[in-house]
């Protein structure tokens, strides 16, 4: 009997270290100092992320709802905007592609960001499910969970935190550049019933 017992579980342990990478979650909430009807038009506007994210540097639109980001290190990410709800304030998106392990080391990701009403301020809550870079058995440095969590907790974060401080990335911020955007966008929006860039 005890040689069975073991038995099993050394094939538990086999079964264990044979199996691929375990998804991943970051959940982070921040409260901001400013009404939930604000916030929400904020991180609802189109390629938003470059105009407040302190690790956004730029964002294309590539159709009305793929969008290519640039971050502060150069390196590229392609979004794709699932959902904009503006009845629940939660923008649902994915990242697609080939993913730059040097802008994040994951292999996936499905992210979700929702603003509530906190009194008279707004509460933002940023959630992500993803996987590793490195999707097999025993990952090289970088490409393991550990390295994947930590980004994009680190991304989320500072996310999160460049919505309190109010930030307004400079490099975002023109008019012009809204201006192209929207026009990119509007029809998206338009079959939404949103009336954002309206």
């Amino acid at each position: 009997m005890k040689w069975s017992l073991c038995g099993m579980m050394m094939l538990l342990s086999v079964q264990a270290w044979a199996h691929g990478p375990t998804p991943q979650k970051t959940d982070e909430s921040i409260q901001v100092n400013a009404s939930a009807d604000a916030v929400w038009k904020r991180v609802s506007s189109p390629c938003s992320l470059a105009q407040w994210h302190p690790q956004v540097t730029a964002c294309e639109p590539v159709n009305d709802t793929q969008q290519k980001l640039t971050l502060k290190n150069g390196k590229q990410l392609m979004q794709e905007i699932d959902e904009v709800s503006a009845a629940d304030m939660t923008v649902s998106y994915r990242l697609f592609g080939d993913i730059d392990l040097e802008a994040l080391p994951v292999s996936s990701l499905n992210g979700k960001i929702k603003v509530a009403a906190d009194g008279s301020n707004a509460k933002v809550t940023w959630s992500a499910r993803y996987y590793r870079a490195f999707t097999g058995n025993e990952p090289p440095a970088g490409q393991d969970d550990e390295s994947a969590k930590n980004a994009v907790d680190a991304f989320v974060k500072a996310g999160l935190q460049g919505l309190k401080e109010g930030r307004q990335n400079a490099a975002a911020n023109s008019q012009g550049w809204r201006q192209k955007l929207c026009a990119s966008l509007r029809p998206l929006f338009k079959r939404m019933g949103s009336s954002l860039c309206a």
